[in-house]
């Protein structure tokens, strides 16, 4: 999980969730905005797994991989990763492989 400082209240996800730059992958959809600080959401909805349990799990992956992936780039700005139904049938591994690369080339384009 990220800092309390660096979640998204309801009303900036809202506002950055209508503004921001989509980028759309096979399994997911990462919408980026600038701003001077890091903030980060990450929605895994019903349609992806009925189990609140395994939306939860993967939640917090994807938390944790997004969290090294910025900090390692030093990256800044506003990410939301919403989570496709498709997410759910890949296996562990290569959803981790594919987040990655997805965040990767979310940061090179912007």
């Amino acid at each position: 999980m990220f800092k309390k400082a660096e979640r998204l209240t309801k009303k900036q996800f809202d506002n950055f969730f209508k503004t921001g730059k989509r980028f759309q992958f096979q399994h997911l959809t990462i919408i980026y905005s600038q701003h001077p600080s890091l903030h980060a959401s990450v929605v895994v909805g019903k349609k992806v797994s009925k189990q609140a349990v395994r939306r939860n799990a993967l939640r917090r992956r994807i938390y944790a991989r997004l969290r090294s992936e910025v900090k390692a780039k030093d990256s800044i700005g506003v990410f939301i990763v919403i989570v496709k139904p498709t997410y759910n049938a890949i296996g562990r591994v290569a959803a981790d492989e594919f987040l990655t690369a997805s965040i990767a080339e979310t940061i090179k384009n912007t």
